[in-house]
């Protein structure tokens, strides 16, 4: 129980640092599976639910610490609107100028009154939540001069970076 609630506030933190002092960008040429693949990982999505991932594997140049933020938000979002019992499907595609990136889940969706606000500060639907992860995620996907969007039915987050920022 110690060990949850230090990595729930440990989560917090780091969700108020990443939102208030954006640090410049360290570009390298990265797996973008492997780096997807850490994020998975690091959210602990049970056995009971599905999990797609794409066959191929994209490298191009981001800032892989950058990035983990934004998949680790996403796809623990995604773990937990399933619940253990749903799916996560993760897909993309790139070409010359753009990498392309999908994460979608089988939950019950954003709720329609908030959707258009999930990228704005202190907008969250979870009690222990800061309202900073996806603002956060859009903070950063901007700095890589790339789009985040999101839709339901199924909830998609769409990402779209550029892939030449060197």
């Amino acid at each position: 129980m110690i060990e949850r609630s230090i990595s729930r506030m440990s989560h917090q933190i780091e969700d108020v640092l990443d939102f208030i002092k954006p640090v410049p960008l360290q570009i390298a040429q990265y797996s973008l599976l492997d780096t997807i693949n850490d994020s998975i990982e690091k959210a602990n999505i049970p056995a009971t639910a599905k999990l797609i991932l794409p066959e191929h594997d994209i490298e191009f140049g981001f800032d892989k610490d950058k990035m983990d933020v934004v998949f680790d938000n996403i796809i623990t979002n995604a773990n937990q609107a399933i619940d253990g019992n749903g799916e996560i499907t993760v897909k993309y595609s790139e070409s010359k100028n753009l990498v392309d990136i999908e994460i979608q889940d089988s939950g019950p969706g954003i709720p329609d009154e908030i959707i258009s606000k999930v990228f704005d500060p202190l907008v969250t639907t979870k009690q222990r939540g800061t309202g900073l992860g996806l603002a956060s995620c859009k903070s950063i996907v901007e700095q890589h001069k790339g789009t985040i969007s999101v839709k339901n039915n199924p909830t998609t987050f769409h990402i779209k970076i550029p892939k030449n920022l060197q």
